[in-house]
């Protein structure tokens, strides 16, 4: 039996997408309401890698802690806990809303710039996760030499792309 296109769960979706494209602004509207989408969908992908790589560092501090000196652990535990916030941070970022009573709006082409700088935490995830991962490996294999000035390049180079994006909103 033909299934009728208006009664089909898709085929209605696809049939009052195209009624609300008729409506005046609602492209605008949906094209913002996608990249705001795409936007939350790489900065949750940064908090889970973020997660991992924060793992990964607890799971190598565990194995080196008795042979690392305490100011070295005291210093390891400051970066968890700033890993920590900056993921919270991340996670709970401004979705790219202008407030309601605001004048000005908020458009594709700053919603497109918030969602380059939640890209270009990536480039900085991944160079926390390599140099999280070495540590794990070698802490494994005995070695305890704690990778202290890489870690905190890295946790300053994150704390600038969020500075960035939060003073990018406060502006737009």
């Amino acid at each position: 039996m033909a299934r009728d296109p208006i009664m089909d769960p898709s085929g209605l979706a696809r049939a009052a997408e195209r009624l609300a494209s008729l409506i005046p602004g609602y492209s605008g509207y949906k094209s913002r309401e996608r990249l705001r989408e795409e936007d939350r969908a790489v900065r949750d992908a940064v908090t889970r890698s973020l997660g991992i790589a924060m793992g990964r560092l607890e799971r190598a501090l565990e194995n080196c802690i008795r042979s690392l000196p305490p100011s070295d652990v005291e210093e390891a535990d400051g970066i968890l806990r700033a890993l920590g916030r900056h993921r919270d941070r991340i996670r709970f970022a401004p979705a790219g809303y202008a407030s309601l009573f605001s004048r000005r709006r908020i458009q594709t082409p700053e919603l497109q710039h918030l969602l380059t700088l939640d890209a270009g935490l990536w480039s900085v995830l991944e160079e926390l996760d390599r140099v999280a991962s070495e540590w794990d490996e070698a802490s494994r294999n005995g070695e305890t030499e704690w990778p202290g000035a890489k870690l905190k390049d890295t946790v300053i180079e994150l704390e600038e792309i969020l500075d960035e994006r939060e003073s990018y909103l406060r502006s737009s």
